[in-house]
């Protein structure tokens, strides 16, 4: 039998949309540590705390559970899960739209930073890497490029920094 306990910040119980990088630690040295970048708020409706996502990840729902997906035995793992709110989440707002395409952006933005940051380190690996192999109008590109500015990216690469 096992008596553990973990403390979760009040912030993390906030409904706000977020990107996040998950981190699963082999407690084997010899294995592949696992990164998994994702963020709250899905692509129809609703937003839930990040605190909610952690826990989905390990749910035994295969549509929710990507790191349970990923990685098979995740109790031989322990977990780091590194997190930024963006922006409050109004269900009522007529923009909610427009900040589910910035937040979309967001997550994007923080899978390229952690891809050039892991591109070179042999013990680490990303398990849902973005391609960007896929047609994209250029206005489309446009549009996406003004998304975010310099200081949202800062803070992605600060977060970035704090996984590492």
């Amino acid at each position: 039998m096992e008596i553990g306990s973990f403390t979760i910040p009040g912030h993390a119980t906030k409904r706000k949309w977020a990107v996040y990088i998950f981190k699963a630690v082999p407690h084997n040295s010899d294995e592949i540590i696992q990164l998994y970048v994702g963020k709250v708020g899905d692509n129809r409706a609703g937003c839930n705390p990040v605190i909610s996502r952690v826990g989905n990840h390990f749910s035994h729902n295969k549509i929710h559970s990507q790191i349970r997906n990923k990685i098979k035995t995740p109790e031989e793992y322990d977990y780091e899960y590194f997190y930024c709110h963006f922006d409050e989440y109004d269900e009522d707002c007529p923009e909610r739209s427009e900040t589910r395409e910035r937040v979309n952006e967001l997550e994007r933005e923080l899978n390229r930073k952690v891809q050039e940051k892991i591109e070179n380190v042999k013990q680490v690996e990303l398990l849902n890497p973005l391609k960007g192999t896929g047609y994209l109008a250029r206005s489309k590109k446009e549009h996406r490029a003004q998304l975010l500015d310099l200081e949202e990216k800062a803070i992605l690469q600060q977060l970035v920094n704090n996984a590492f």
